[in-house]
């Protein structure tokens, strides 16, 4: 039988991957799929957000659908969905067509990390937090490795060949799902499980989930609006870093947040206090995020520094699994766990790409002053370096705001359980 519970979770795992997968293969063919399909910078962002709204809101669904229907079906059929909508957008030129594709992807991805989540619960309960962690992990690690070898992918292969291979790993998937996940699997058995917005009541008003919501969207937000958007190019205009080694270096994040989760995970599984560990990774990552914005490091050092740093981030932000960790915890009712994770889930993405992400974007860009040759503003000036730069300014007040937003999910940390029973 755990050879069983091993080869479900390595089957929703694997479409969990492919599905972080797809999502870093877009940054990565940005500008050939713009330069193949002659779209402008909007066209291109119109592909980039639709995705992501229809991204969102197929993760709320699905938390609800998975204890409605077969997990089989839905998972199944979400990686054949997937697939095909890959396929579409790998072989046409048309915008419209372009868009409809990024929807059916959008659709059948939703449901990867609440489908992981479901099956962690349901085979591996006693060490949750530890296999939570890992799936997020290993999917981190192929993140990590595409980044840091992304642009010798790029100069191989075009955008065309690597989506129809990700529309071929979505087939496997869904054979291995179809093949190892029985018809019903059911966490619960409850008859009446309440409407959905009963339980959206029940869950909106329960002050742990409010405490993990926070938590993981700060966590989660930071990651996608700094690692995803922003660390490159603040590298390349701030340090006047070249873009490979920027791409390495941010690489580095991924990884970290792998190290971190299994790590947070295995400790959370054998000690038992969410509190304690996920105040303490979340801390690490503000001090990280502090350091790496406002300490400025001898020159000589300066990378190897910054490297040390960007893993010391990732490794804190792989805390952020805890959260759901906590969902388990506050909620008894075990049918209402996988919709208070997909909402989770969810407002992170919202806030992230409707809220954090063009906020930063609109200060950095209004944010244009100057100072003065020499001056010296020691509030940021630490190590009282020659190479404050106006590009510097302009980054920190932007991206600022990820560590008021990283106060708050360390501050959310210590309403988390103290001991788990």
């Amino acid at each position: 039988m755990k050879s069983l519970s091993y080869c479900r979770w390595l089957s929703t795992e694997f479409l969990f991957m492919i599905s972080i997968m797809c999502s870093v293969l877009f940054g990565a063919y940005a500008l050939p799929i713009q330069l193949a399909n002659n779209l402008g910078s909007t066209e291109l962002a119109i592909l980039s957000g639709t995705f992501f709204a229809v991204f969102a809101f197929s993760q709320f669904y699905s938390g609800y659908l998975i204890n409605k229907v077969s997990t089989k079906l839905l998972l199944g059929c979400s990686a054949l969905l997937a697939a095909i909508g890959v396929f579409i957008f790998a072989n046409t030129h048309v915008f419209s067509i372009l868009i409809l594709a990024r929807v059916i992807i959008g659709l059948g991805l939703g449901c990867t990390f609440v489908g992981v989540l479901y099956i962690v619960e349901m085979e591996f309960n006693q060490q949750f937090a530890f296999f939570a962690s890992l799936s997020q992990s290993v999917g981190n690690v192929a993140s990590g490795l595409i980044a840091i070898f992304g642009s010798g992918l790029i100069s191989t292969y075009s955008y065309q060949a690597a989506y129809n291979l990700i529309s071929i790993f979505l087939l496997v998937s869904a054979i291995l799902i179809f093949i190892f996940l029985p018809k019903q699997i059911q966490l619960v058995t409850e008859v009446n499980q309440g409407s959905i917005f009963t339980n959206l009541k029940i869950i909106l008003s329960n002050k742990r989930f409010i405490a993990a919501t926070v938590y993981f969207g700060g966590i989660f937000a930071t990651i996608l609006a700094y690692a995803d958007l922003f660390n490159v190019k603040y590298r390349e205009v701030v340090f006047n870093m070249s873009p490979t080694k920027a791409i390495i270096l941010n690489g580095t994040i991924p990884l970290g947040i792998a190290i971190g989760g299994i790590i947070a995970g295995a400790l959370s599984t054998k000690y038992k206090r969410n509190r304690l560990i996920a105040a303490s990774f979340s801390l690490l990552l503000l001090v990280a995020m502090i350091v790496t914005l406002y300490v400025r490091f001898p020159t000589d050092e300066a990378y190897a520094i910054s490297t040390l740093c960007q893993i010391l981030f990732g490794i804190g932000c792989g805390g952020s699994m805890l959260a759901f960790q906590e969902v388990q915890v506050a909620f008894k009712e075990v049918y209402l766990r996988p919709l208070a994770n997909s909402i989770i889930l969810t407002i992170s993405y919202l806030f992230a790409g409707l809220i954090l992400q063009p906020g930063i974007g609109m200060i950095i860009g209004n944010n244009s002053y100057k100072l003065p040759r020499n001056s010296v503003v020691t509030s940021h000036n630490l190590l009282d370096q020659p190479i404050i730069q106006q590009a510097w300014h302009h980054y920190n007040l932007g991206l600022s705001a990820l560590v008021v937003i990283l106060a708050a999910s360390f501050i959310s940390s210590l309403f988390f359980t103290s001991k788990i029973k």
